[in-house]
């Protein structure tokens, strides 16, 4: 993986690329941030730069490619990178004494592999329990393969100066393996190079983390976002505007929006009816519209609610007179234009707060009827908030 194949992040980048150059690599550290924001491919490319052999890497600020360590690490096989990944305690492994032994990382490396390059190295936690045929909650990293790492790296390196250990998903540390983790990072073996990967910090044993120097890799700006929408995804420009804004800076969801591009529309048309019957108020149509949505699945319902926090948030932007900072399309400016001037600061945190507590509540199983009932009502007082005018 290179730097130059990874959407945006210039700054960490920069950063990245500038510890190698001035031989200040931290022997532990964290990339973490929330989904499909690249916080694999860094990692990769990172340590694809580090054991690059071109000496020219630092003036070209990137790995060249085509030395041996860089066609290695692009098919993930180099023999200095090790890999760590949550697994199913319950898998059952073929062709091992009695059908079944405790699963480690490197019985499922091929499905690893396959799963990042398939995914051009921007992954979820769901792709790879759905590559393995397992339920979310069954995947941790084990003892076994805490084990493994301290086996693995007490053999000297074979081709490069250093030893990568990089471990995906560290929240899913199992605290049992915690102990053996903590000891080989406090004492780790010269020239390894930890990179650990996570998208809840908070999850995170603090031990473990508090040895950790933290990399937090923000939204992927737009511009580089919408970009990656037209050329990777193929997606024509107003299109690619919609996703862009859907996507709220992961290249992950805008990948799964890309197969969801009808949705975008419907949930335009359907926003624009629930937004009117709460202006009159209709209390009628108000019910019919709750009942009609509770129908919905919980994932299509959360999609939807996440989409009018976009909309309130554009709303807020073009009411404060900031045009520049919303992307539309010719079919939503009709609307934005009347929509906009009854979100304002009086209004927001409101608005805000009231959709993410539904979201919240969607994602815990609640009746979605009352949710939409009680939030539409909610709407309908918040539309009419008059902002306050500041004297001049």
């Amino acid at each position: 993986m290179l730097f130059s194949e990874i959407i945006g992040q210039d700054e960490i980048k920069q950063r990245l690329i500038k510890t190698v150059s001035e031989n200040r690599v931290a022997h532990a550290q964290l990339f973490y941030g929330e989904e499909g924001r690249g916080k694999l491919a860094l990692a990769l490319a990172y340590a694809q730069f580090i054991c690059c052999k071109d000496a020219n890497k630092f003036r070209n600020e990137d790995s060249c490619g085509t030395c041996s360590s860089c066609i290695k690490y692009n098919k993930l096989i180099h023999p200095d990178l090790h890999f760590i990944y949550p697994v199913a305690e319950s898998q059952v492994l073929k062709g091992t004494k009695k059908g079944k032994k405790t699963p480690v990382s490197n019985d499922f490396v091929v499905q690893w592999r396959e799963m990042i390059l398939e995914n051009n190295y921007y992954i979820s936690f769901d792709d790879w329990n759905q590559k393995l045929d397992i339920e979310r909650k069954q995947a941790s990293i084990n003892v076994a393969d805490c084990g493994t790492i301290i086996t693995t790296l007490s053999y000297s390196s074979y081709e490069s100066e250093y030893k990568i250990m990089l471990i995906w998903m560290i929240e899913k540390l199992n605290y049992q393996a915690a102990p053996k983790l903590l000891k080989i990072l406090e004492e780790p073996p010269e020239k390894t190079v930890f990179l650990l990967v996570a998208e809840q910090i908070d999850m995170i044993i603090s031990t473990i983390l508090s040895r950790l120097h933290q990399v937090k890799v923000p939204k992927i700006d737009e511009n580089s976002l919408l970009h990656a929408c037209v050329e990777r995804l193929g997606l024509p420009e107003s299109k690619a505007i919609e996703v862009t804004r859907l996507a709220n800076g992961s290249f992950k969801k805008a990948s799964k929006l890309k197969l969801q591009a009808d949705t975008i529309g419907k949930n335009l048309k359907r926003f624009v009816e629930w937004m009117r019957i709460c202006f009159v108020p209709d209390v009628i149509a108000i019910l019919e519209f709750s009942e009609s949505q509770a129908k919905e699945n919980r994932e299509q319902n959360k999609q939807f609610l996440q989409f009018g926090l976009g909309i309130l948030r554009n709303s807020l932007m073009i009411n404060l007179g900031h045009h520049d900072m919303v992307r539309m399309v010719e079919t939503e400016r009709n609307f934005y234009m009347k929509f906009a001037p009854f979100i304002h600061n009086e209004n927001i945190e409101h608005f805000s707060a009231e959709f993410n507590d539904a979201i919240f509540h969607i994602e815990r199983n609640v009746n979605a009827h009352l949710i939409f009932l009680d939030l539409s009502l909610t709407i309908s007082k918040l539309l009419r908030l008059k902002e306050k005018k500041v004297a001049s």
